[in-house]
């Protein structure tokens, strides 16, 4: 457990190096790029009338496309996070992560269904957050294209965790899990990294992008097999561990994290929260 927090410790300063050179680079590529989408729309009308030149304009317009998604993924990964926290509580993050999904849920027949054990009370950046489990929901539909069963879970619960200066400290873990194959045990440790992925295509930011969120909370990211069967099988399981109060975060309206926790708390606004059937 000491090993695994030191090592993401090292993780996020070799990210937060990278980010800043990526950053550098990419702006660099934007301009250039831009300039040959746009020549390539006045070049397109001028070809208008030769299909074999019209056709070879729209593959330099379409990669052109796709060398700037992967611009804006860069861009993404490499930009300073910024995170505003407040008390919010796991059931809304994940509930705002389904219904940013709920399209993508419905085209693909994949259910989702929430597991939570307890109130799971933090203090996070809500849309951040959401954001991260959003990528890992559609990372796990992705994973179960032609699984005979597609389901996946969402469960958060409260744990005690060991932190790199061997401590432990409370923190709310927020996993999703699905019915997919799984991932190799040796892509594991690199399954966070940025450019790493195990599709044919993609940029390999998106848990890149994930560990960012989670990394600017000074939580933690782990993966491996699901703890649970979802359809005789035992697909991946992604965690992302969120401080119940973090340190790395100015406190919000004045007052502490902790304390703003503890006043929701007090107030009994999530009195009615309770762990979903599993």
């Amino acid at each position: 457990e000491l090993h695994h927090a030191q090592a993401e410790l090292v993780r996020s300063e070799k990210f937060s190096t990278l980010g800043k050179v990526s950053g550098g680079i990419v702006h660099e590529i934007r301009n250039p790029l831009g300039a040959i989408s746009l020549n390539a729309e006045l070049l397109r009308e001028d070809v208008a009338d030769r299909p074999e030149a019209a056709s070879s304009v729209d593959k330099i317009h379409r990669a052109a496309e796709r060398l700037d998604r992967i611009v804006g993924d860069v861009l993404s990964f490499a930009r300073d996070t910024r995170v505003q926290a407040h008390p919010t509580s796991a059931r809304e993050i994940l509930a705002l992560a389904i219904d940013d999904c709920e399209a993508l849920l419905e085209k693909e027949s994949v259910s989702a269904r929430l597991d939570i054990d307890g109130e799971c009370l933090l203090a996070a950046d809500t849309a951040l957050v959401a954001q991260a489990v959003s990528n890992l929901v559609r990372n796990a539909v992705e994973a179960m294209r032609g699984a005979p069963v597609r389901e996946i879970v969402l469960s958060a619960r409260e744990a005690k965790l060991r932190t790199a200066d061997g401590s432990r400290r409370g923190f709310v873990v927020l996993a999703v899990e699905d019915a997919g194959p799984g991932i190799p045990a040796e892509a594991r440790e690199r399954i966070f990294n940025p450019f790493f992925t195990t599709r044919e295509e993609g940029t390999g930011l998106g848990l890149a992008i994930v560990h960012r969120i989670v990394d600017a909370h000074g939580g933690m990211t782990a993966c491996g097999e699901s703890t649970r069967e979802l359809g005789g099988r035992r697909g991946a399981r992604l965690e992302l561990s969120l401080p119940l109060e973090p340190t790395r975060i100015a406190p919000a309206d004045g007052v502490s994290l902790g304390e703003a926790v503890r006043r929701r708390i007090g107030g009994g606004s999530h009195s009615n929260m309770h762990a979903t059937a599993g």
